[in-house]
């Protein structure tokens, strides 16, 4: 099933159970017997509504800058790789081809093994041994001319770049939003859907209706927020195309 639909058969059954308790709650209390309270739920909804709506936009603004941070983050470690590549071709021709089938095979692991399991939650270790050994062939190279020398300060550059990216994808497959914050997310929506429950309208029909989307308005931005809280799996997961783009040209690089 897709990552979508599932989502969308979350929304519409959140939906209709809010729809339902909302219709079992007027069973209970009838129009008559709520319609006396409306003046004082109503300031109360007007005031939870909108602190509520502040936090919950709030938390998806955190999440979404998270995800556009990973996205930036993805393509600064396909550059430094790139980079990397392409700053030994002054290098002496045995360290050259090291460096550089090491570097391939990275991106082999990253395409083959390590965004699979990203996709599924689990922290990729496979390729640190790759990048400690690149970072040990370029760190003890004595570079001889002053193009070498130049080459390998960039390339000792493009390391520490490249380490950097890598650590921070690692770091931001964990959660921004703590569980303390989910609660209050959770709390805060049962406590404005409790008090649209406590409004008398004489026509159940739109009353019902009015219920169903708020609940499904919620429901989607909590998806929202997991979503860009977990960037690398699900339906809006950060793709890997620039890995795969930059194995399809390693072969025109000289």
């Amino acid at each position: 099933m897709p990552a979508w639909f599932a989502e969308l058969l979350i929304v519409i059954i959140v939906a209709l159970c809010a729809a339902g308790i909302h219709y079992a709650v007027r069973q209970r209390f009838p129009y008559e017997r709520l319609r006396k309270h409306n003046d004082v739920a109503g300031f109360l909804f007007s005031v939870v509504g909108v602190i509520y709506a502040v936090v919950l936009g709030f938390v998806v603004v955190v999440a979404w800058e998270k995800y556009d941070a990973t996205v930036a983050n993805a393509n600064t470690e396909v550059a430094a790789v790139s980079d990397l590549y392409r700053s030994v071709a002054t290098f002496p021709a045995p360290l050259r081809h090291l460096v550089r089938r090491e570097l391939h095979h990275y991106i082999d692991v990253i395409i083959n093994d390590e965004w699979p399991a990203m996709e599924h939650g689990h922290q990729p270790m496979a390729d640190l041994d790759i990048l400690e050994n690149v970072a040990a062939d370029i760190e003890t190279y004595d570079p001889v001319t002053s193009n070498q020398h130049d080459a390998h300060a960039i390339a000792l550059g493009q390391i520490d770049r490249l380490f950097d990216a890598r650590r921070l994808r690692i770091l931001e497959m964990l959660p921004s939003v703590p569980g303390l914050l989910w609660f209050a997310l959770v709390a805060g929506a049962l406590a404005t859907l409790g008090f649209a429950y406590l409004f008398g309208v004489e026509d159940r029909g739109p009353q019902m209706i009015m219920t169903a989307i708020l609940a499904g308005v919620i429901t989607i931005l909590f998806i929202v927020i997991y979503e860009f809280d977990f960037p690398f799996g699900g339906s809006i997961s950060v793709p890997s195309t620039g890995w795969t783009y930059l194995h399809s040209r390693l072969p025109h690089i000289h």
